[in-house]
């Protein structure tokens, strides 16, 4: 079994990645059994079935946005401590961006001024889509600890024409992705699903991320 995030793991960077896994169910499913705040909880649960294209859709639902945009931190990750509010609004902004909220996702995000801000930030761009502004972002977000994690998923559950394509010098990179987005846009092949469920996993790593960090 593939752990994402549990009360076991005190760093994001050493999570085992110990059998191939061909879709990113599994990394919901055991974010969803980590999770002790009952609206996110909740609101992942309602966001699973959604799986986002590499532009942005109309939003997936109006009560998810309703919840994300209308609950105070306190509430929205009771029973659990918000002790670091810039990760919270980094959690929410990720969420956001999961249920295609491009312009609410985007107001947060902008006013995040960490490496999680930028990072979300740059994938909001990404979906625009705008390489350019994405590509600066992600020059602000500077070396992440979600880098590891994404760089293990794709080289264990992607043909070697992807890892070769995506993995450039052995590493996540996100502008080489930003790269192959656009090319997959400029060709028509904006639904490839290769690189939908890498942008997914990518996601779903920042997210957990953020989460755990909110109130650890």
């Amino acid at each position: 079994m593939i752990t994402v995030l549990s009360a076991s793991q005190q760093n994001l960077n050493v999570q085992p990645f110990n059998k191939r896994m061909e879709t990113t169910d599994q990394l919901i499913s055991d974010f969803i059994e980590s999770i002790r705040a009952e609206k996110i909880k909740h609101t992942i649960s309602l966001l699973r079935q959604n799986f986002p294209d590499l532009i942005f859709a109309k939003p997936y639902s109006p009560e998810i946005t309703k919840i994300l945009l209308t609950t105070s931190h306190d509430e929205l990750f009771h029973p659990e401590k918000v002790k670091h509010k810039s990760f919270a609004d980094a959690t929410v902004s990720g969420l956001l961006l999961w249920n295609d909220c491009e312009q609410e996702a985007h107001t947060l995000a902008q006013n995040i001024n960490s490496p999680e801000g930028s990072y979300f930030h740059a994938i909001i761009h990404r979906r625009e889509p705008d390489i350019w502004n994405s590509d600066y972002w992600f020059d602000r977000t500077g070396a992440h600890p979600v880098f590891p994690l994404v760089y293990d998923y794709v080289s264990k559950n992607f043909p070697e024409k992807i890892v070769k394509k995506i993995l450039v010098k052995n590493r996540w990179d996100p502008k080489v992705f930003n790269k192959a987005v656009e090319e997959a846009q400029n060709d028509g092949n904006a639904a490839d699903s290769d690189l939908k469920t890498i942008q997914h996993a990518e996601l779903l790593f920042l997210i957990a991320h953020s989460y755990r960090h909110t109130i650890g």
